[in-house]
């Protein structure tokens, strides 16, 4: 165990931490679109969309062509005119004819944004398009399809991916994504410390096993709090708290098993309190600790797969890898998990050197 006294790993972590702090609050996200008025048409009507950007460049020189698509299914329709007004805005003229609407299917279109700069972006079923209950066969507002050619597909940007729902609350994902992995390395560390202290009952090989769970505790609820935080800002804008808590623990399944695996590392450490005989406690402890550690791995990765979910990678729901196209994200998610894995060991081997000093105290 004299690995845990290292101090090159502690280093690595601080200055990997600092990376991952930094880089995630400064490096901006990439462009999308936020808004789009009016959101609903009807055919037979010429109507001006006000398209609003994120972080677009729409007046870069180094930007070319503007070019907007409204986009159904798999069919592109032309706008009549495209005018940018700024970096950030455009405006587009666009009509459907009532004859086409049979056609839109389902009634709804993307908006679909490119430039040299930002690459291709798009809002996805942007406008709903109310369909007219008489057909007017004199009309003549045909949309016109088209086909798109771009230069550039990819944004030259080095920024994060703009992702719906997420928007800037992608950054959390350098916070509450690792405290999980911290938390699972912890409760492996623990699970085999116990197994160890079965088979060669030193004392060492408990405090490790106590010490691993104290720590694991702390990442878990960062990681859960985290998490609430989360979902309360992109899945429930506007939900009071304690609905957002029902609502977690009763249709989110992963959220509800992982406090259930919280919970029962939390019966570890009251056991650890009830029982008074030092050598009882530690063999009652380490087979609860083996216990614990498969209900954690059955709660956290077996029982979210098995049904639906609104986190990725459960249910259907994509892993977050599939979203992030470019690879900027990547750089400072897998230094994050890597950084918060050494700094959660950081902190056991405190934990450790308190539990040691206690002893020498206690002689």
């Amino acid at each position: 165990m004299n690995w845990i006294y290292g101090k090159w790993w502690k280093w690595l972590s601080a200055i990997m931490l600092v990376y991952v702090v930094i880089g995630g609050f400064v490096v901006p996200l990439g462009p999308g679109i936020t808004k789009i008025s009016p959101s609903v048409f009807k055919p037979d009507t010429v109507y001006t969309f006000r398209i609003t950007a994120y972080h677009a460049h729409f007046l870069s020189p180094e930007a070319g062509k503007v070019q907007l698509w409204f986009k159904n299914h798999y069919t592109y329709y032309k706008p009549l005119s495209v005018n940018v007004v700024s970096n950030s805005e455009i405006e587009a003229t666009f009509a459907l004819a009532s004859t086409q609407q049979e056609k839109i299917v389902p009634s709804s279109f993307d908006v679909v944004i490119n430039n040299n700069v930002d690459g291709t972006f798009a809002l996805r079923e942007a406008l709903t398009l109310a369909k007219a209950k008489a057909i007017d066969s004199a009309s003549v507002f045909t949309a016109e399809t088209t086909e798109p050619v771009v230069e550039n597909n990819k944004h030259r940007l080095f920024c994060f991916p703009y992702r719906e729902i997420l928007y800037e609350t992608i950054r959390n994902t350098f916070f509450h994504v690792p405290m999980w992995f911290v938390m699972t390395m912890l409760v492996f560390t623990s699970f085999v410390a116990s197994t160890l202290y079965l088979t060669k009952p030193f004392e060492k090989w408990d405090v490790l096993a106590h010490k691993a769970v104290v720590a694991a505790l702390l990442f878990g609820t960062c990681g859960y709090l985290t998490g609430l935080v989360w979902a309360k800002y992109t899945w429930y804008i506007g939900v009071s708290w304690g609905d957002v808590i029902r609502k977690l623990l009763l249709e989110d399944i992963k959220m509800a098993a992982a406090l259930v695996a919280i919970f029962f590392y939390v019966a570890y450490m009251i056991i650890r309190e009830m029982i008074e005989n030092d050598e009882r406690r530690r063999n009652i402890a380490a087979v609860y600790n083996i216990f614990a550690f498969v209900v954690f791995i059955l709660c956290v990765f077996v029982l979210p797969r098995l049904t639906d979910s609104m986190h990725p990678g459960n249910g259907g729901n994509p892993a977050f890898s599939k979203y992030d196209l470019d690879s900027t994200l990547r750089l400072f998610f897998y230094p994050a998990v890597i950084a918060w894995i050494l700094f959660g060991f950081w902190i056991l081997s405190i934990l450790i050197r308190l539990s040691f000093i206690e002893q020498k105290q206690k002689v």
